[in-house]
């Protein structure tokens, strides 16, 4: 705005037309913003550190992949399909059949107690009350 106004009041000498264009640039300049740069005045204030997500628990539902409030036939289909990728006899070589035979152990304990009302009862129960 202000090399309108430079410009326009130069001009105006030549073309009075031009007045007009310098009195408007001064009247808009009154009417802007003040911008300061505080910025340039304040001290850098590096962001907060990041904080990290509190740690997922990772609950038998979560082992077979299924809702906490999935029915005895949603598990029991989940069950069998991890069953069939994860035995032991499906995997090509020594290292990943000693892992799949682990997570296996772990799925059966999982099924063990899903599959069992009174148990997956006492496991809600449990879990809701934050001590799993």
């Amino acid at each position: 705005m202000c090399l309108v106004a430079l410009v326009s009041f130069i001009l105006a000498w030549k073309f009075p037309l031009f007045w007009l264009v310098f009195i408007w640039s001064l009247w808009a300049m009154s009417r802007q913003v003040r911008t300061t740069y505080y910025y340039q005045h304040t001290t850098y204030q590096p962001p907060p550190p990041r904080t990290e997500p509190p740690p997922r628990r990772h609950t038998l539902y979560d082992l077979l992949e299924v809702s906490p409030n999935a029915s005895p036939e949603v598990i029991k289909a989940a069950y069998r399909q991890l069953a069939l990728k994860y035995h032991p006899d499906k995997q090509p070589d020594a290292r990943s059949r000693q892992q799949a035979e682990e997570r296996m152990k772990r799925i059966n304990a999982a099924y063990d107690i899903l599959s069992d009302p009174a148990r997956r009862a006492e496991y809600d129960r449990r879990l809701r009350e934050g001590l799993t």
